[in-house]
């Protein structure tokens, strides 16, 4: 089975790709270091240095002989997420080049996921905007013309949600009103603009499913928390 991880540089996106690959998955992971050069840019940094996404490939596969191929790129540019399932890809790094096939499952965390950032002045505002509603739409796109088998996991936010004064319900509400009922997307209150963009994002998702019968699942979690999984325990174990 192939697995596709956007946003695969990621606090998320790495050990998703570590956690498939060791499993036996055929994975690529694609990134373009905005969290990184976003970081950069503000003098925030990081809490210790992280390796490249290519460096990390290279030494995920010297401790466990997998591969999970490495593509550095925009996804605000249809072409290249186009590529990712029309077969027309470069890969960055890889041990085998052959593209492994349409992939069975994408799961995408590519988007700039920062609150504070979305909102710290116009720029910004601009940089999340235009990234997280362009690769989000690119995706749907691309699936609906290569790929509709092809099953989306998207990462939401529980602050789309906001805080309204009645229980947060499992996606769905079915609403009365005028004699008339009627089921819809649990309303968003967001509390910033990035996650305003998350509930764009949900919309265009669910245009995707009305319109072309797309296979999406949005998950709406909470921050995440930790460094340990069982795959970053594999350099320990095996030196």
């Amino acid at each position: 089975m192939n697995i596709l991880i956007l946003g695969g540089d990621g606090y998320l996106g790495w050990p998703t790709a570590m956690y498939f690959s060791n499993r036996g998955y055929d994975v690529t992971v694609v990134d373009n270091y905005l969290r990184r050069n976003a970081c950069t840019e503000l003098d925030t940094g990081m809490l210790y240095p992280v390796p490249t996404l290519i460096e990390r490939a290279k030494i995920w596969h010297e401790k466990t002989g997998r591969e999970i191929k490495v593509v550095i790129g925009d996804l605000t540019a249809p072409e290249l997420m186009r590529s990712l399932f029309n077969g027309h890809i470069t890969y960055n790094w890889a041990v085998n080049n052959r593209f492994t096939g349409i992939p069975d499952t994408v799961i995408h965390y590519a988007e700039q996921p920062s609150a504070p950032y979305s909102i710290y002045n116009y720029h910004y505002a601009d940089i999340t905007v235009t990234n997280n509603l362009r690769v989000t739409n690119n995706l749907v796109w691309a699936i609906r013309d290569y790929a509709r088998d092809t099953h989306i996991i998207k990462v939401g936010t529980m602050g789309e949600y906001g805080t309204p004064n009645i229980d947060i319900e499992e996606g769905w509400l079915e609403i009365e009103h005028k004699g008339r009922k009627g089921k819809f997307i649990f309303p968003r209150q967001a509390s910033s603009l990035y996650h305003t963009t998350k509930i764009m994002d949900t919309d265009l998702m669910w245009f995707g499913v009305r319109m072309w019968d797309l296979r999406v699942t949005d998950l709406m979690q909470g921050p995440v928390y930790g460094i340990e999984t069982e795959e970053m325990q594999i350099d320990a174990r095996r030196s």
